[in-house]
């Protein structure tokens, strides 16, 4: 079987369903300057920041381009690059296993036997989903921070809705809900940046202070057609725990041949491009 035939099937096992482009709406306001602005965005924070390891279950749908995305991807993060993604296919070998340590990452097709080596995760994740992120910046957006190394850059507003707004590093703002007696990061965005695309992200299905659905859309770098807008559904969450080092490592066939950064961006999204919402 091809790559470009392989990297079609991965995350198409659900395809029968319609994924739509996701819609994010954020909170207007008037904003005015609120000195609990910044207590309020260290406490939302203060959880998904404490993460130094996460295992879950994600429930992937959505697009890419023009391509439809869903299937189910099993996760593990460790805070300093490293990170597990493996999709399980109905019977046999795993469809995909891709891992990295400090960001340097390994995505390996076992039914296919090709294998690419020693490239930035950032370039592998851009390349198959459309979110070129670090092994840190899945982490934190799963864990519901939006992205790594988040820290306030101004004092913060507030609206009369009840919502909280936080300009973050990186051109990031957050807006704060509350949840209880708690606040919750419930939803953010950056804007275009040098060199950036603009995305936004909404949490929702909050269970022991982390989301249990996280939607991101982001918009190409310079405007044009290739949106990507998934939805994670998130299961089975554990932080914090142990994980071997060895799930970041990846045992190759002995006849495994070589794929290419090229290759793999030319077969475009992990996504059934034969079909179409």
């Amino acid at each position: 079987m091809s790559p470009s035939r392989v990297l079609l099937c991965v995350l198409a096992l659900g395809a029968g369903a319609c994924a739509t482009a996701a819609t994010i709406r954020l909170p207007g306001g008037p904003w005015a300057p609120d000195p609990l602005a910044a207590e309020a965005f260290q406490s939302a924070a203060a959880r998904c920041q404490g993460v130094r390891t996460l295992t879950a279950e994600l429930a992937v749908r959505g697009k890419a381009g023009r391509a439809r995305i869903r299937g189910r991807v099993l996760a593990g993060f460790e805070r300093g690059g490293s990170l597990r993604l493996e999709a399980p296919a109905p019977f046999g070998a795993p469809i995909f296993i891709l891992v990295s340590r400090a960001n340097r990452a390994t995505l390996l097709l076992p039914r296919d036997r090709r294998v690419l080596r020693d490239v930035p995760v950032e370039d592998v994740l851009g390349a198959i989903t459309g979110l070129p992120r670090s092994s840190d910046d899945v982490l934190a957006l799963v864990s519901g921070c939006l992205s790594a190394g988040i820290a306030p850059a101004d004092g913060g507003h507030s609206s009369p809705g009840g919502w909280m707004r936080m300009a973050l590093t990186g051109g990031i703002t957050a807006f704060l809900a509350r949840d209880g007696d708690a606040w919750r990061i419930a939803a953010g965005q950056r804007d275009a940046g040098p060199g950036g695309a603009p995305w936004s992200v909404a949490y929702d299905g909050f269970a022991s202070g982390f989301p249990g659905a996280v939607t991101i859309r982001q918009e190409p770098a310079g405007g044009g057609p290739s949106v990507t807008a998934l939805t994670f559904q998130i299961s089975q969450l554990e932080t914090n725990v142990p994980i071997d080092a060895r799930a970041f490592d990846v045992v190759l066939p002995a006849d495994v041949q070589p794929l290419t950064l090229d290759e793999l961006r030319q077969s475009g999204p992990l996504a059934d491009k034969g079909s179409r919402p």
